[in-house]
């Protein structure tokens, strides 16, 4: 999937590529005071000697990697992981990829019996028309679809940074057990996207501010497998 990029001062100087908050954000929305909260996630991203170890999204911002006894560990899958372990049972219930009737690799070949984004998450996102008449109403991509979809899927359906995907398999390791619910639970996550959605952030802690690229940046340490 493509991503939207914009000159942003803020994220590079974070170390992070600049990036656009996101469809739901028309103007760019400055971070506050995410300097320490992101700089906690990378160094947490890339110690190898840490393994599996992973934090809350509210302990990542405090840059403090230390752990007092056994650190919680995460074991969550990648989008990558999800979208290709659909056989009865993989996915954690009641989540359901649903059954790939043609072309699998394109979201159009998903579309029987899938579990729909729209019925666990809010927003207009990943709506599309599924028919050539405007006036009809827009139907739910699925989690399937989601993941599977790039940004020449659907005209003007984009997932900016691969969030959606990224939400989406945060979801299923929660479900799964895969992610500890002291860590990241199925309610979180879930609020994690409708947050972003609704305002072009999502708030770990007072006074920081995730956009798209920095709340994927934080979910792949969740998902070392």
């Amino acid at each position: 999937m493509s991503e939207n990029k914009q000159n942003s001062p803020d994220n590079t100087a974070q170390g992070i590529s600049p990036q656009a908050d996101g469809p739901s954000s028309p103007s760019r929305r400055r971070l506050t005071g995410a300097g320490l909260g992101v700089s906690a996630i990378f160094t947490l991203a890339s110690r190898p000697v840490l393994a599996t170890q992973c934090m809350s999204p509210s302990a990542a911002c405090s840059g403090n990697l230390s752990q007092h006894g056994t650190p919680p560990s995460c074991l969550g899958r990648t989008p990558g992981y999800w979208k290709t372990h659909t056989s009865p049972g993989e996915w954690p219930s009641p989540y359901q990829p649903g059954t790939c009737t043609s072309a699998c690799t394109t979201p159009q070949g998903w579309n029987n019996g899938s579990t729909a984004f729209h019925a666990v998450f809010s927003g207009s996102n990943f709506k599309v028309d599924q028919d050539s008449n405007p006036g009809t109403p827009k139907t739910s991509l699925t989690l399937q679809q989601v993941m599977v979809m790039n940004d020449s899927s659907y005209p003007g359906v984009t997932d900016p940074d691969n969030l959606g995907a990224h939400i989406v398999a945060a979801l299923l390791n929660a479900k799964s057990g895969k992610t500890p619910s002291t860590i990241l639970s199925e309610s979180a996550v879930i609020g994690m996207w409708n947050e972003w959605v609704s305002t072009g952030h999502f708030q770990p802690t007072v006074g920081v501010q995730w956009n798209s690229a920095q709340i994927v940046a934080y979910l792949k340490t969740t998902m070392p497998l």
